[in-house]
């Protein structure tokens, strides 16, 4: 795996004999021919152009470089490199649509399912093929049918049965007819051969005729519409969707076009999804790709994709701009983003079966003056550089000037949320539109304050539950009651969010109210450390975070901005638990057991209990009877760490649901509970400064006893009535006031280094594997340390015990 060290080097052209030794051997290169092979490698990973490259220096053969380049992209599933579109369109003419082909051609010969592709090359292939899920799974079956017949052939040594030729007539001839150009993008001629000019009308031939002798490109609302949209589904031209650093991106909620299948972790995937939780319409490309520290080039690259594949749209873009030519005067985008046009009636293949015609493939030729020397290309970055921005060229230019003095730019309230709530808005089955908010909210990470509008009218829209609808989760009903938990959870998000955005109480009256980003835990720890924490102090002013959140979500602490929520990752697991039980002498008896360990017996103070709180690590606790529970947890134990705590003990006929067991009290409090355990928390813990709640759990139907269960930090959304409890006390204690931020920075600090030492205290004096406290991974976030021996709170203290005693 390539480091960033040793990608630095490569991409800045540094040759072997420039290396110093500390470097040669720190990246593991101990000759010159290593080192060539690591640059070859990275060049094609990453989708480097031959020319201007250090691959030029390493690799003398540029058509096989490119060749191989295709064949790694392809075999790895990777979005078509558009960027090279001169190259592999103009060069050997080879499609954006031929490749997906292949692409879709090896995957049905290979039976692999449809969820092999990732998000962005199943998104691509939908946008040109027309193969979504449906359509590949109906393509799947046909095959099959297809190539039983074949292999039958076979048998009579007729024919090689499965190869592409096999099932190339069932999938699409050319790019299907809705294939997206928009008046601004920019068109360059392809490869075209005496016999494509003879297939052409005579519009087309005008085109071709006339990028030939200008030798420049042409804004696509220049050229006749139907001219320009034939020529594309014909493979003789290409498009680049120019991007300059003045531009200004908005990503608005993701379309039917998006597609969920999964990640792959290759270099433009990872930079897309970056990009994705980074961009901001008040921040222009040139910003973005500083504040990041990304090559403005990568920066443009990638906002360039997501403006093909329609996930993106240009900020103050007029509609019309681009448009000149009057075949474009029924094209028309205020309706939404980017539409498409209206259908032609071409004679175009679809996606529908066609067992008549040949292989498109079959009729492309390569250019073999290309071969020669690719130095004669030319890059789409500089073909365009005449060609203004659309908004450099359309946006006054007093607005960009405002724009980027950030005099229009008002820091936000970041509003944290894990991919558990996405979850339940997404298997909720809601509503149709806040599926898409949340399959947004999951994949590009964020929702930014611009369309939390539209957001908030679909979480209004969702009927009214009544409370005794909420708790009527019984055994009988299982399955209304989860629907129901679906309802109360966007029912309280809709309170939390219209409570937070413009606010005139929450701040003091300098800042005033704030708009609001919904910002998911995972998309920000995707970004590097450094990344991350300039990117937050630009665009908020206050974090503050959802509750409770996932044992599971990784995330480093936010240091340098004010924020309401577990400020460590480690408040959100066991450890915490067992912290506050240590400080309070409260809470039920508990005893966290190390992977691989085998419980032979229960300690003494856990034998009286009838049912038992399970947590295996990082995930969420179970209910399980006293029947059998050494072999589940010793089951358990096999594949995680284990916290095993006592629920509940006593009259069985008394027994209560699980949920009227625990009872939960927001903080801060406007009148503590006497109880030993909660005096004892709030000395320990500020719980003045921040919210959240503190469970408390009834563990005897012989008393009415209470013990702590746990504390959480942040806003809940599972429950109304907290929710709102917390929301008032916000206002009410002024949590938000600048005289509460270093007062609240200074307590959360103290107690993350108290945590910090109490898990320490109970790990091995050799505990290498522990990563804490200042650990940290490459992009900054460090692991929650895990249980090396057996710890037992027994009900007063917490130590650790011998294997011997259990």
């Amino acid at each position: 795996m390539t480091s960033q060290l040793d990608e630095h080097y490569i991409r800045t052209n540094i040759e072997w004999l420039q290396l110093t030794s500390e470097v040669k051997q720190k990246c593991g290169w101990n000759t010159e021919k290593e080192y060539d092979k690591a640059v070859l490698s990275f060049s094609i990973k990453h989708q480097l152009r031959y020319k201007g490259n250090l691959v030029r220096k390493v690799h003398k053969d540029s058509r096989k470089y490119y060749d191989d380049l295709l064949r790694y992209s392809r075999e790895h599933l990777m979005i078509f490199p558009y960027h090279l579109s001169d190259i592999y369109v103009k060069g050997l003419r080879v499609t954006s649509f031929s490749y997906y082909i292949d692409i879709i051609c090896d995957l049905i010969l290979q039976e692999k399912s449809y969820d092999t592709l990732p998000n962005f090359t199943a998104a691509d292939c939908l946008r040109l093929l027309g193969i979504g899920r449906n359509q590949y799974i109906e393509l799947i079956n046909q095959s099959r049918t297809i190539l039983q017949a074949a292999k039958k052939k076979m048998f009579l040594n007729l024919s090689n049965w499965k190869t592409p030729a096999s099932i190339r007539h069932l999938l699409p001839l050319q790019p299907i007819d809705s294939a997206n150009i928009q008046p601004w993008w920019v068109i360059n001629l392809g490869c075209v051969t005496d016999d494509d000019v003879k297939q052409c009308t005579n519009e087309e031939k005008i085109i071709i005729d006339y990028l030939i002798d200008e030798r420049s490109s042409k804004l696509a609302g220049e050229l006749n519409y139907d001219a320009i949209h034939n020529l594309y589904r014909k493979g003789l031209i290409y498009l680049d969707v120019p991007v300059s650093e003045d531009d200004y991106i908005q990503v608005p909620p993701l379309g039917s076009g998006f597609v969920m299948n999964r990640i792959v972790g290759d270099y433009f995937e990872v930079l897309l999804y970056k990009l994705f939780v980074s961009t901001d319409e008040h921040t222009n490309v040139g910003e973005l790709s500083r504040i990041l520290s990304l090559d403005i080039d990568l920066v443009k690259q990638t906002m360039s994709m997501f403006l093909r594949l329609g996930f993106a749209r240009k900020k103050n873009l007029d509609s019309d701009y681009g448009v000149i030519h009057t075949s474009w005067k029924h094209f028309s985008a205020t309706g939404g983003l980017q539409l498409p046009p209206p259908p032609k009636e071409l004679k175009v293949a679809t996606p529908t079966i066609d067992k008549n015609v040949s292989e498109w493939k079959k009729d492309l030729e390569l250019d073999t003056s290309f071969i020669e020397d690719d130095t004669t290309s030319l890059n789409p970055n500089d073909d365009v550089k005449s060609l203004a921005s659309p908004t450099s060229i359309g946006a006054p230019d007093n607005l960009s000037i405002s724009i980027t003095s950030s005099t229009l730019k008002q820091k936000r309230i970041g509003f944290l949320f894990d991919s558990s709530l996405t979850a339940f808005l997404m298997m909720g089955n809601l509503s149709p539109n806040l599926k898409t908010h949340a399959v947004t909210m999951f994949e590009v990470g964020k929702l930014a304050d611009e369309i939390l509008g539209s957001f908030l009218q679909e979480l209004e829209r969702i009927s009214p539950i009544s409370q005794s609808a909420i708790k009527s989760i019984d055994d009988d009903n299982q399955s209304e009651g989860e629907a129901d938990r679906y309802f109360l959870h966007a029912r309280v998000l809709y309170q939390t969010i219209s409570f937070l955005r413009l606010n005139n109480e929450l701040f003091d009256e300098e800042i005033g109210p704030l708009g609001v980003d919904l910002i998911r835990y995972e998309s920000l720890s995707s970004l590097d450390s450094t990344t991350r924490q300039r990117l937050i102090e630009r665009n908020y002013h206050i974090l503050i975070s959802m509750a409770p959140i996932s044992a599971e979500t990784v995330y480093s602490p936010f240091n340098s901005i004010d924020y309401l929520g577990p400020y460590l990752q480690e408040m959100n697991s066991v450890w915490m638990k067992l912290f506050i039980y240590s400080l309070t002498k409260s809470g039920p008896p508990s005893l966290l057991l190390p992977k691989g360990y085998r419980l032979n017996v229960l300690p003494d103070c856990l034998k009286i209990f009838d049912k038992f709180l399970v947590t295996t690590w990082n995930h969420e606790p179970t209910y399980i009877s006293n029947v059998n529970i050494l072999l589940s947890i010793n089951e358990a134990l096999l594949h995680s760490a284990v916290l095993l705590q006592g629920f509940y003990h006593g009259n069985s006929n008394d027994f209560k649901e699980e949920y009227q067991q625990i009872r939960h009290i927001p903080f801060p409090f406007e009148h503590m509970e006497k109880h030993s355990g909660l005096e004892k928390l709030s000395l320990a813990i500020d719980l003045k400064n921040t919210c959240g709640y503190v469970s408390m759990l009834a563990i005897s139907s012989n008393t009415a006893e209470e013990v702590l269960l746990d504390v959480r930090f942040g806003i809940p959304l599972f429950d109304e009535k907290i929710s709102e409890t917390i929301r008032s006390e916000i206002i009410k204690h002024k949590l938000c006031a600048k005289d509460k931020v270093q007062e609240r920075l200074k307590t959360i600090r103290a107690l993350s280094i108290s945590l910090v030492a109490f898990i320490e205290r109970f790990q091995q004096s050799d505990s290498s594997s522990c990563n804490m406290p200042m650990r940290h991974s490459s992009n900054g976030i460090r692991s929650t340390c895990l249980p090396q021996r057996p710890i037992l709170f027994d009900g007063q203290t917490v130590a650790t015990i011998g294997s011997s005693s259990l």
